[in-house]
């Protein structure tokens, strides 16, 4: 692990042995045929994910309502030109606001390795954040990327946070290889799950933040919708979740 020149603590994961090969810049693989297949294995994936995103059960709750009509053809992977460079990397960055460490659940689908969810543990020290930079993945979220309400993190004296508002990303939808795509753990001041807690813990995401946000993802906002805030201003003040912002559509 690394500590950067402002105290962020940094650390690189290297994924095994790829089962996919791809090369050069665009993410072809050996083989036309393969890459369609691994193409269209990555859409469903990616389909049943954005199928958990909005909705009073859902990723996101009522706030997200209607997320799917938004998407993409196929969340965005109609071709191996849409998958990740094998080459790139892309920085996650956890947050943790609480007075206690807290060990992030980090999920995420990466075609070159397979379709197959991986996962990550990673250990935030209270009111700290850390970085790890990892090989550029196609979908990135805590706890199961099919799962809202799973566990997305656990403090150090047990209690464990639900992954609910913390929407699953997708690469060139709401982040980009090179990147830095985050997640943070903090009070839910803006009450986003409408629950009129306003002092609990939840974990949010870069990308719930920048839906909710006008001139949010492909062009669309989810600003102002039923259950959420209008702006999130109150939960971060001076907080960019997102990173740098993948180019438009």
């Amino acid at each position: 692990m690394l500590t950067t020149s402002l105290g962020v603590a940094r650390r690189y994961v290297l994924l095994g042995v790829f089962p996919y090969f791809l090369t050069g810049a665009g993410c072809t693989t050996d083989s036309t045929l393969g890459g369609d297949r691994l193409t269209g294995d990555l859409a469903a994936k990616a389909e049943a994910v954005a199928a958990q995103i909005g909705g009073p059960a859902g990723f996101g709750g009522a706030a997200m309502g209607g997320y799917e009509q938004h998407a993409a053809e196929r969340m965005g992977f109609v071709s191996a030109a849409d998958l990740a460079d094998s080459a790139a990397t892309v920085t996650i960055r956890m947050e943790n606001l609480a007075g206690q460490p807290c060990t992030f659940h980090l999920s995420y689908v990466s075609a070159a390795a397979g379709v197959d969810e991986q996962e990550e543990e990673v250990e935030v020290p209270a009111t700290g954040e850390v970085e790890i930079v990892m090989p550029c993945m196609e979908i990135v979220g805590l706890g199961s990327l099919e799962t809202p309400g799973a566990v997305g993190c656990h403090l150090t004296d047990g209690a464990t946070i639900p992954n609910t508002m913390a929407v699953p990303a997708f690469l060139n939808m709401d982040y980009a290889c090179g990147a830095m795509h985050s997640f943070m753990l903090t009070p839910d001041v803006d009450d986003l799950d409408g629950d009129d807690d306003t002092e609990e813990l939840i974990l949010i995401s870069g990308a719930m933040q920048s839906h909710m946000q006008a001139g949010g993802p492909m062009n669309h906002s989810h600003r102002g919708s039923s259950g959420g805030s209008a702006m999130m201003g109150g939960m971060m003040p001076g907080h960019g979740l997102g990173g740098a912002a993948p180019p438009s559509p």
